[in-house]
Order: structure tokens, then C-alpha cells, then sequence
């Protein structure tokens, strides 16, 4: 993953969860960091739950045309063992969406080793089933389709830099992602990020509360420096 341990990078990912997308996004513009907002077209299968952690990358490739071959099952069982406690998924097709990057069955392997939810660029399938996985296990993708990936996309490799919705992710990023979109924040700079934005969203329900009790707009800004 990182120098992080597994234990600082759950506390981490229970801090952000706390947070919202937004106050996040605007932390890494005002820290110089303004491209780390994944495509808007990257929806959850649940409106409500927050999902945050370090990122496990996994890359894809689109066969040229339909191909009869099978999985290699070999090369998806060492990207499984080495997925860990708390790591999201994510799953960088270059946009693919002609067949499903992800779905049900690979939840549930996910999530036996650890995983707490899954980030695709393209499409996954099987979504009613993943619903009933419990606790529920987040997932963020481009689109829904029921055509399968064998013969269509491989896996390629996993643990490398890689591009995500338009976003560029290392192994051990941290994957925040709400009804709002998904960010992404460098493992470098983590825990700058989650104090700031921490310290914003206090000043934020302070101007919120603020404005409902009738204080002045210009006042409440004053005061919370926020908008």
C-alpha cells in the first residue's frame, strides 16, 4: 500500500467518511491539487453510502474483437490475495463500457479479502446482487451492462499507477466517494487534506447554522470565511 499502515489508513478513511466530496474537492484546489475529481458520469449503486480507503488499482485491456478464450483465473487469484483490510478497488478500463469491468461475484471476493468497495471507469453488472451483499459493499461505475468481460476485456496488471476517470491513482491514494462524485487525494498529502477539510466543514455548519438563525449573509462570511 504505502508507508501507512493499515490501522492509520482505516482511521483515515473513518475520518473522511465524516466529510463530504465537496469540502474534500476544495481543500486539493486550494492546495494546488485541482484535477484529483473523477468524470461525473461515475455514479454509485447506493445514493447514501459514503465510501472511502486506499486504492488497490487493477488495469484493463479490450480485446480487438470477440474472443472464445477463458479467464486467466491464475493471474486473478494473486490480484485478490494481495487485495487487504479497507482498500477500495479501483478499476481503470479507459472508459471501456462494452462489457462489465466488474460485478457480484468479484464483490464478494473482494470483500472476503478485505475490500470495502470498488471505483470502475466502465461498466459492472450483476448490481441487484451486489445489493444484497451485507454489510453493503459500494461500488462507483460509468454504466450497467450485462455483457460479460470473458472475451471482451482482460485484466492486466494491478498495484501500478494508473488513470481513473480521468484522474491519475497510485496504490494507496485514498478513494473518497459519495452521492456527490469521487475524489481522489495522494497518499502524500493525506493527511493534510482530511484535517483541512475537517476544520472547513466545522466553519461550513457554523455559517449554515448562522444563515438559519437569521444572521446577515455578509456577517456569517465574515465570520466562517466559507461559500
Amino acid at each position: 500500500m504505502s508507508s501507512i499502515s493499515i490501522d492509520e489508513a482505516l482511521s483515515l478513511s473513518e475520518r473522511l467518511k465524516r466529510l463530504y466530496t465537496p469540502a474534500v474537492s476544495d481543500i486539493l484546489d486550494e492546495m494546488g491539487y485541482s484535477d484529483q475529481v473523477m468524470d461525473p458520469s461515475i455514479r454509485p449503486i447506493y445514493p447514501d453510502i459514503k465510501m472511502a480507503g486506499p486504492a488497490f488499482t487493477l488495469t484493463i485491456s479490450t480485446f480487438a474483437s470477440f474472443k472464445r478464450v477463458e479467464h486467466d483465473v491464475e493471474k486473478m487469484a494473486r490480484f485478490f490475495k494481495a487485495m487487504y483490510n479497507g482498500c477500495i478497488v479501483v478499476v481503470a478500463t479507459h472508459g471501456t463500457t462494452h462489457a462489465a469491468s466488474w460485478g457480484e461475484l468479484m464483490s464478494n471476493a473482494a470483500r472476503h479479502r478485505g475490500a470495502v468497495g470498488c471505483v470502475s471507469d466502465g461498466a459492472v453488472r450483476d448490481v441487484p446482487k451486489i445489493w444484497d451483499i451485507k454489510p453493503p459493499f459500494q461500488v462507483f461505475a460509468k454504466g450497467f451492462t450485462p455483457a460479460d468481460s470473458k472475451g471482451r476485456v482482460y485484466f492486466d496488471e494491478y498495484e501500478v499507477p494508473t488513470v481513473c476517470g480521468g484522474v491519475k491513482v497510485s496504490p494507496g491514494d485514498f478513494i473518497f466517494g459519495d452521492f456527490d462524485g469521487v475524489v481522489v487525494i495522494p497518499k502524500t498529502i493525506v493527511h493534510e487534506v482530511v484535517k483541512r477539510a475537517e476544520d472547513k466543514v466545522e466553519r461550513e455548519s457554523g455559517f449554515r447554522a448562522a444563515i438559519r438563525r437569521g444572521v446577515e449573509f455578509l456577517t456569517a462570511y465574515q465570520t466562517y470565511k466559507v461559500l
